[in-house]
């Protein structure tokens, strides 16, 4: 068991699934991060690990329902839209640009490309995509998680521009389910 299954286990969050994918990409910086913002909070169980993973980040979760609204020590709860530029900018302004934005939010393909491209712009290090695999033409819980262009559309756009116009380092990871895409290099790469 890898140091992020075993923290995200502890906190009966699912992130334990993407335990590779984790470690794989953030294991060896984990002390380097200073502010992660996590678009969809929830029980607060993964606010409360990436707290624990990230030993020296303060941990900003947006969530749009107020019955999520805790506050512990470097963990902050913010109400409100990750899609709405009004909410986005008080975030940003109040704590500063984030290392990591964590899209773990309502899973609707129309809420990650706005989230992401709001968010992406001000991401120092990583914007991570999290449960694509509902980006099928299906039916969740009354309405459809696909609502249109899937939010992997935005993965395929950022491939593109990586590999015909971009020199600055930035990439892409991909995994079953999850999409780690870096604007700049990760320590020692």
């Amino acid at each position: 068991m890898n140091k992020f299954e075993e923290i995200f286990s502890k906190y009966d969050t699912d992130k334990a699934f993407y335990s590779q994918a984790y470690e794989e990409c953030f294991g060896n910086i984990r002390e380097d991060i200073q502010v992660i913002f996590e678009i969809g909070v929830n029980r607060g169980g993964s606010v409360r690990a990436w707290k624990e993973y990230f030993p020296n980040a303060l941990i900003v979760g947006l969530e749009t329902h107020g019955h999520c609204y805790f506050e512990e020590e470097r963990i902050k709860i913010e109400i409100g839209n990750a899609t709405d530029l009004g909410f986005i900018d008080a975030v940003l302004a109040k704590y500063g640009w984030p290392d990591i934005v964590v899209d773990d939010g309502s899973h609707l393909s129309s809420d990650i490309k706005a989230s992401y491209k709001l968010l992406n712009q001000y991401t120092q290090l990583c914007y991570v995509m999290e449960d694509l695999s509902v980006q099928t033409p299906v039916v969740e819980g009354g309405y459809y998680v696909n609502d249109g262009e899937p939010a992997t559309s935005v993965i395929h756009k950022e491939i593109e521009n990586i590999l015909l116009y971009s020199n600055s380092g930035r990439s892409i990871r991909v995994y079953h389910s999850i999409c780690f895409l870096f604007n700049k290099p990760l320590k020692g790469e």
